[in-house]
């Protein structure tokens, strides 16, 4: 018996430390993963996955435990016993991909009961994009996201189902590590921190967010630490080139010449004459200019610009404490001279673990963003891209600094805004710079597996500086009163917070049920402060030394508070798997409101039926998931100034009074606001029904239909003239807002080495002003664009009851005035023709001819009407992945289909306005008496300017169709197979090449459809003009993962 158990020892003993191979295979739910780490427990013996997961460990030990760890991925300890294979499949760590995060909780996504969108933040990160929102388009239906224009650093326009504001901010709520935010940029933040990337979309998911919930909600996670004793250090850098892919077509300097001929020959009335003579004496002969190539101002403006960007982050930890650090630095280079846009960002994340029911959790955060250059549209009478167009593109051959001259000369009298755009961006310095800081602490407690108690404290501060100076070479310094001028506005946001729940979830038998009570209170102040001074001395000093004015002007200052108090709840219930509720409510108490209006009250209550779990299912193999959903909420805004609700009264540099034997200036204070006594929330009434569909665990399928109702709008309504307000905010109003939402995705391919995955979204919403003030069915809109080409308030939107908000309200178009119209009377003046309608009494043949909608017999002002529509049909984006082996390819489509845009530049630089400026190429087809096929009313004829009369300078020739199908993103991407990793003693290296904005297929005329630079929002969407214009951008990058 001793003999028998002494060989058993033996045999062991021999077998623990006998050694061998082993090998395998490492994937998660999609296939094979490269670059996952394989380490020997306790020992420095690694090696990692190639392109197709495998690996092969040698000289393994019975008793060796094999780790298996890679990023983003929960870490697996497999005993080798007598195994020679060992094939694992990893799962994502602490939150999985098939999660969502609903409001202060994390669900599994089979569990949703309402309409929530999820993004896969490497999507985001791949791309050639300085902040996240720029590759947000076409990504996810029922959410919109258009820019202004392509400013660098400039923030998207995202809208979630429509607008629902009219006068109001329609922004969503941006929810980042548990912190709301209603002014969040999205510069903060680097993509490569993100973790997850959620969107509520309907009011059963927002409503917990009560008051700030109406406009949908961006919940953002950024990584943490690690918990398995591992550290990670991972490092990037990338370059991008940007460039400006089209030009407006303007006339060569030969059509030029030839244009000022013809405007000086009209102007002598077709007879040779001083005009004329004044032509040749400046210009001599238009074919001395045939072949001479010029100045193409927009060449001269525009430049091919670099972007370098680097990141670096480690991550790592125990399972008690876990760390995260990441650094960003972003330097872009503007597409325009003498613009850029500079960031840094700095994230630190902490967790630790005091015992094992209580964890402390630490967030840090610092952000520098700068951005320099002039502000390119928004201007009312200055433009640096109107310049360009519009700015003579050659000098007379003869020409001498004495004819410079007396040509300033003559622009100060005849075109005083055209100035040289080169010494505009040259001389004009702008800039403006965000310091932002902010943190918050989080303590958790878990009772029991039932309970956990949440506590977060955070502060956020927005500290902003932003200087204008213009130098004496700018048309604001020469051709103004206020000469060289500057002006330093300094500004200070803070916000402390703090967010509390207690959380309660249990399960008997088939019944799932939890509950979830909070608490949360928010302090929000705002600083303003200004300093001007005009008509300096000299530029040498810059913006920092505006003492040497010799006209000083009253500084300005601002301050503001408000408090938002909030208790909410949910409560969640799941019966066999089957039939899920849910139910939120809120109750937000805000400063902004009269005590009697304070609270507001937000409920919302969803339910799905899982159909694939029913009984009658089970036989059915292909679909493997079937959800219906419905659900319906009430969601608020109060978006106003801390003090709308209240009167207030101030003093502004023009209300002041010159009094007394010294004739002393005096300050005077004046109303600066009237208060409705019952203003109050604004409330968004949604109900959502939805279907979710998988399908063999390859395609999924989701669809929406909504209908969203807004009241009681937060309306800057019209007041009578009497109250000396012209509007005045108040309740009044209601917005409604229809669509469908369609999602598929889909798994086409899944081989070993080859796998393709496709997404297709699309949106159909259609909005519509149900009702305004009382009385009232429409509201007109002057979005102010050029002042001086306008001359006087024209109207050009309108937003009218059953119709959409901000539709393009101008005069119809229908010919020009020929001569055929006309009777010469006894005198030899030019009579109309009775029963032909005209604008005025002294019309003439070249002029523009409306058509009279009213059949009044006459043209005016009430034959304005609807001529577009900013309002898309459908937008939607269509992407795929391919992976094949170590290469991954990921190109991306995204559309906006059957909408209209507002082309101003055409308005202006297409038409004849001021005789010595150029144009686009459309002004060679102006009208004369012996060129009258052509729809360009000319310049002058019988001693009448021919140009349209104030007031009247917006037809449908302007409005173009804006459809577009953009080429939004393609990356292609290399990952180095583990052999090369082994030997660079490398986690992780990958090469990549990506596109943004690569090509675009449109019809439109301007530089790029995707614009918007209305200066009132909603009310003034689709307006193109002197836009910054969007740029391709081709990069290149490296990661490594140490």
């Amino acid at each position: 018996m001793k003999l028998i158990l002494s060989s058993l020892l033996i045999i062991i003993s021999v077998s623990a430390f006998a050694q061998h191979l082993v090998r395998g295979k490492v994937s998660d739910s999609d296939g094979p993963i490269s670059g996952v780490t394989v380490v020997v427990k306790g020992s420095t013996q690694r090696t990692t996955t190639d392109g197709n997961g495998d690996y092969i460990m040698p000289n393994v030990k019975a008793s060796d435990i094999l780790v298996f760890s890679y990023i983003g991925f929960q870490t697996v300890e497999k005993i080798v016993l007598e195994q020679s294979t060992i094939n694992v499949q990893l799962a994502m760590e602490e939150r999985q991909i098939e999660e969502v995060a609903v409001g202060y909780q994390v669900i599994q996504k089979k569990d949703l009961t309402g309409a929530v969108a999820s993004i896969n933040p490497d999507d985001l990160a791949s791309t050639a994009t300085a902040n996240f929102d720029q590759a947000l388009a076409g990504r996810v239906a029922g959410v919109q996201v258009t820019s202004s224009d392509g400013t660098p650093g400039s923030a998207m326009n995202i809208v979630i189902r429509g607008g629902n504001s009219i006068t109001g901010d329609n922004s969503p709520l941006y929810v980042v590590d548990g912190v709301p935010y209603e002014d969040f940029d999205p510069s903060t933040i680097n993509t490569r921190d993100i973790k997850s990337f959620d969107i509520l979309k309907d009011a059963s998911a927002t409503a917990i967010y009560g008051s700030r919930g109406a406009n949908g909600v961006v919940v953002i996670t950024t990584l943490g630490g690690r918990n398995d004793g591992k550290t990670d250090i991972k490092a990037g850098a990338y370059t991008w080139l940007q460039y400006i892919p089209t030009r407006l077509e303007v006339m060569s300097p030969y059509e030029y010449v030839l244009y000022q001929q013809k405007i000086a020959y009209a102007t002598d009335n077709y007879v040779p004459g001083q005009n004329l003579n004044m032509f040749y004496n400046r210009w001599i002969d238009p074919e001395l200019y045939r072949d001479e190539e010029g100045i193409n101002w927009q060449n001269e403006i525009f430049q091919n610009a670099n972007t370098q960007n680097y990141t670096i982050s480690m991550r790592g930890g125990t399972p008690k404490t876990g760390f995260y650090y990441s650094g960003n630095f972003t330097d872009q280079n503007g597409t325009l001279i003498t613009t850029g846009f500079k960031k840094i960002n700095n994230l630190l994340k902490l967790r630790h673990e005091v015992t094992d029911k209580f964890e402390v959790t630490m967030r840090a955060e610092y952000n520098r963003l700068d951005r320099v250059g002039s502000a390119i549209s928004g201007g009312t009478t200055t433009s640096v891209i109107r310049d360009a167009i519009s700015f003579r593109p050659i000098n007379p051959v003869n020409w001498t600094a004495e004819d410079e001259e007396e040509f300033l000369d003559e622009a100060v009298t005849d075109d005083i805004y055209l100035y040289d755009p080169v010494r505009t961006l040259n001389n004009t310095e702008r800039t403006r710079a965000n310091d932002v800081i902010g943190g918050n602490i989080g303590l958790n407690y878990k009772f029991s597996d039932k309970w956990t108690l949440n506590l977060l404290g955070s502060y956020h501060a927005n500290i902003t500086e932003n200087t204008l100076f213009y130098k004496e070479q700018t048309q604001q310094a020469q051709r103004s009163a206020v000469g060289i001028n500057g002006s330093i506005t300094d500004t200070r946001v803070t916000t402390a917070s703090t967010s509390n729940t207690l959380q309660y979830n249990d399960r008997k038998g088939k019944h799932v049920y939890g509950g979830l009570a909070g608490l949360e209170i928010q302090g929000r102040s705002y600083q303003y402060s200004q300093l001007r001074n005009t008509n300096l001395l000299i530029d040498h000093f810059g913006i920092r030394n505006l003492g040497l004015a010799t006209a000083g002007t009253i500084a300005q200052t601002d301050f503001t508070k408000s408090t938002l108090l909030s208790f909410f709840g949910r409560g969640n219930y799941t019966y066999d798997n089957r039939y899920l509720a849910t139910v939120n409510f809120r109750a937000d108490a805000s400063s902004k409101f009269r005590p009697e209006n304070r609270w507001g009250y937000f409920p919302s209550f969803s339910l799905a039926w899982r159909i694939s779990n029913e009984k009658f299912m089970k036989a059915q193999k292909d679909i493997t998931e079937m959800k219906l959903r419905a659900g319906w909420g009430m969601t608020g805004n109060d978006r106003i100034n801390s003090y709308a609700g209240f009167d207030r009264f101030g003093v502004s540099t023009t209300s002041g009074y010159v009094l007394g034997e010294g004739q002393a200036y005096m300050p005077g204070v004046i109303q600066t606001n009237m208060a409705v006594p019952d203003l109050r929330w604004e409330t968004t009434k949604q109900s959502n029904i939805g279907l979710d569909i998988a399908w063999k665990k390859r395609i999924d399928i989701t669809a929406d239909y909504y209908i969203k109702n807004t009241v009681d709008l937060l309306l800057n309504a019209d007041m009578s003239p009497s109250t000396g307000f012209d509007r005045v905010q108040q309740n009044i109003g209601e917005v409604s807002n229809r669509g469908f939402e369609f999602t598929v995705n889909s798994k086409n391919i899944q081989k070993k080495d080859f796998r393709w995955s496709t997404n297709f979204n699309i949106t159909f919403n259609r909005t519509k002003a149900v009702r305004l003030n009382d009385g009232q069915v429409e509201l007109l809109t002057d979005p102010r664009w050029n002042t001086h080409f306008m001359s006087s308030t024209e109207y050009q939107y309108v937003t009218r009851v059953g119709q959409p908000v901000g539709m393009m309200y101008g005069m119809v178009y229908d010919r020009l005035y020929q001569a055929d119209d006309f009777l010469i009377n006894s005198g030899g003046a030019y009579e109309i023709k009775p029963g032909i309608p005209t604008i005025v009494d002294n019309t003439r043949p070249g002029m523009v001819k409306f058509k009279d909608i009213n059949g009044d017999g006459k043209i005016s002002e009430l034959d304005r009407t609807i001529i577009g529509n900013p309002h898309p049909k459908h937008i939607g984006g269509l992407n795929n992945s391919f992976r094949y082996k170590t290469f991954d390819l990921q190109f991306m489509f995204q559309w906006a289909y059957d909408f209209d845009l507002l082309n101003g530049n055409k308005s202006e630089m297409g038409n004849y306005f001021i005789r010595s400026r150029n144009g686009l190429r459309s002004l060679n087809d102006i009208w004369t008496p012996t060129h009258t096929d052509t729809d360009v009313s000319g310049s002058g004829f019988d001693g009448r300017n021919l140009t349209r009369p104030v007031g009247y300078r917006l037809d449908d020739r302007h409005i173009d169709d804006g459809s577009y199908l953009k080429l939004k993103t393609v990356v292609l991407g290399y990952n180095l197979n583990s052999q090369l990793l082994s030997r660079l003693r490398l986690k992780r290296c990958r090469l990549s090449l990506s596109a943004q904005n690569l090509y675009t297929w449109t019809k439109y005329e301007g530089y790029d459809p995707d614009v918007s630079v209305g200066r009132y929002g909603a009310l003034t969407p689709g307006l193109d003009y002197s836009a910054y214009p969007q740029s391709v951008t081709l990069s290149g990058g490296i990661e490594i993962t140490f």
